[in-house]
């Protein structure tokens, strides 16, 4: 029997059916339950087991294979088994879905004492895709002191290792005989063929000319009442330059924008003030010589701005007591606003205010300071 198996395995191997690839590999983790020999003594147990093998051709495959378990043997000792193999395995049906093989193998038998032994079995394997698939066994293990062990399993097979396909060659081209001349045909004259139809060339797009702005002032020329505006001056809807507080100063050369209405200014939008300045004797109210100009001219101004106001501040020197000097500065105040409402200026623009002599120009230490702070000063408000 042993030596038929062994002849059936080899002379199939011969065969090329092409579902597994020359080369490709596997390894399978198996789980099995181990049947002793009842001559054994030994309890049946769940075995583990680990196989690597490789195709030799598209039917044939070497595996080794390691396998382990643990049982009790009727003496109620532990024994330890293990199974290290060498299976040939041959493949039938390789194209379709249930996979059948033989089995036919070498082993060692480590048990409580090492045994060789030969082995046979039958099994099926179940390819899920080109990688995974299911192999189901049963091996026969015929021992040399004639204990004969059996062991079906289950294992999971993961392919690796597969060669890159063949490339074909692509046929020489099929010869093509030339096909033989044939007689020359009369030329049959044919009517010459009618002009073919011209149509006119499309029309030209309309030329869009762009609107010119020259000072790039954002309002075109034809539109812009103020050409030539400097660059990045702002200009109003007509391309003039704004004049924002109207004081006739364009806003980009104004260096005092926001300037009241009415006020003079100069030629940078700024106000032009002109400060009164009026000096007066000791201990009296009376203007100093000297000032009448000084106060005609500040008139003359405030009549050529009548929208401002003006504080006309009084101050005294340090000589007196506070109460003296408080009074006197204010009478000094007024003395000044009677000569401007002479002069024209409307009384309600002028307010007359005393301070004493608490705010000193200078230090009151010499007749020449003193003669200082002795005054009235005209504050636009």
């Amino acid at each position: 029997m042993k030596k038929l198996l062994v002849s059936i395995l080899a002379l199939s191997c011969v065969s090329t059916a092409f579902a597994y690839d020359k080369g490709e590999m596997y390894v399978a983790p198996a789980l099995g339950y181990h049947i002793f020999d009842n001559d054994f003594d030994a309890d049946n147990s769940v075995e583990g087991a680990i196989r690597l093998g490789r195709f030799f051709s598209n039917t044939c495959a070497l595996e080794g294979e390691f396998g382990f378990t643990t049982t009790d043997k009727d003496n109620g000792e532990d024994m330890n088994a293990s199974t290290v193999a060498l299976n040939g395995l041959y493949h039938f049906n390789t194209d379709g879905l249930f996979r059948p093989y033989v089995l036919l193998g070498v082993s060692g038998q480590f048990y409580d004492e090492a045994r060789a032994a030969i082995a046979g079995g039958v099994g099926v394997k179940v390819p899920f895709n080109k990688t995974f698939g299911l192999d189901l066994r049963v091996k026969d293990i015929l021992m040399t002191d004639s204990f004969n062990d059996i062991i079906p399993s289950a294992a999971l097979t993961i392919a690796f290792g597969k060669p890159a396909p063949a490339v074909k060659a692509a046929p020489a081209p099929a010869s093509v005989a030339a096909p033989a001349p044939k007689a020359a045909e009369p030329v049959k004259e044919e009517a010459p063929a009618a002009p073919a139809k011209v149509e006119a060339a499309p029309a030209p797009a309309a030329v869009v000319v762009a609107p010119v702005d020259s000072d790039k002032d954002g309002v075109i020329d034809e539109k812009d009442q103020c050409p030539a505006t400097p660059a990045g001056a702002p200009v109003d809807i007509a391309g003039c330059p704004l004049d924002s507080d109207g004081d006739g100063v364009f806003d980009y050369l104004d260096k005092c924008p926001g300037t009241k209405a009415g006020l003079k200014v100069n030629a940078e939008g700024c106000f032009i003030a002109v400060t009164l300045h009026v000096n007066f004797k000791t201990n009296s109210n009376i203007i100093a010589d000297g000032y009448d100009k000084d106060i005609t001219e500040f008139a003359a101004f405030l009549n050529a701005n009548p929208s401002i106001k003006v504080e006309i501040q009084g101050h005294t020197d340090s000589d007196g007591n506070d109460v003296y000097n408080k009074n006197l500065s204010q009478k000094r105040a007024d003395s000044v606003v009677k000569e401007l409402v002479k002069n024209g200026v409307a009384a309600d623009r002028l307010t007359g205010v005393g301070y004493g002599e608490s705010q000193p120009i200078v230090p009151n230490d010499t007749a020449e300071n003193k003669l200082k702070n002795r005054r009235v000063e005209a504050v636009v408000k």
